[in-house]
């Protein structure tokens, strides 16, 4: 049995409706290797100063978390969320379930979502998926999640 929640992880989203989640649809095919990434971009750092420089308060905004990954294009498959030119214009909530699901993984209730193409010779054509996370309706932007036990 694993302690840490990492190797392969199956990902679910699911469009959002009236800021609810749908079904949850798992990813037909597994992220290519090395590719799955979640961090956070730093939030905004917001300074009140006196004149010539003095720092009268400091303020920090919240961290903004995304999830990306890369996909193949295979032979016969369709993208796994339609897009315009690389835009999403639905909402989507987001869930990535460890490889051993008794471990605690992550989720995002509400996010938008965006997709671009790639291609390289040594690797053909792939999709770049980005899931940037919003303040849903409760709770964070980034939430733990582990799935049901059988």
């Amino acid at each position: 049995m694993a302690v840490l929640a990492w190797g392969g992880m199956n990902i679910e989203f699911a469009p959002l409706t009236a800021g609810t989640p749908g079904t949850y649809t798992a990813l037909d095919k597994k992220p290519v290797l090395d590719s799955f990434n979640l961090d956070s971009d730093d939030g905004d750092e917001l300074k009140a100063q006196y004149e010539g420089g003095d720092i009268a308060d400091y303020k920090r905004l919240a961290n903004q978390p995304y999830i990306e990954f890369d996909r193949f294009v295979e032979k016969g498959t369709a993208k796994p969320i339609p897009d315009n030119d690389g835009v999403v214009t639905s909402e989507y909530a987001i869930r990535v379930i460890p490889e051993d699901t008794t471990l605690e993984g992550r989720q995002m209730p509400r996010c938008t979502v965006s997709v671009k193409e790639l291609w390289k010779s040594a690797d053909g054509i792939k999709l770049h998926y980005t899931f940037r996370g919003m303040k849903p309706a409760t709770g964070n932007v980034l939430q733990p999640y582990t799935a049901p036990q059988a």
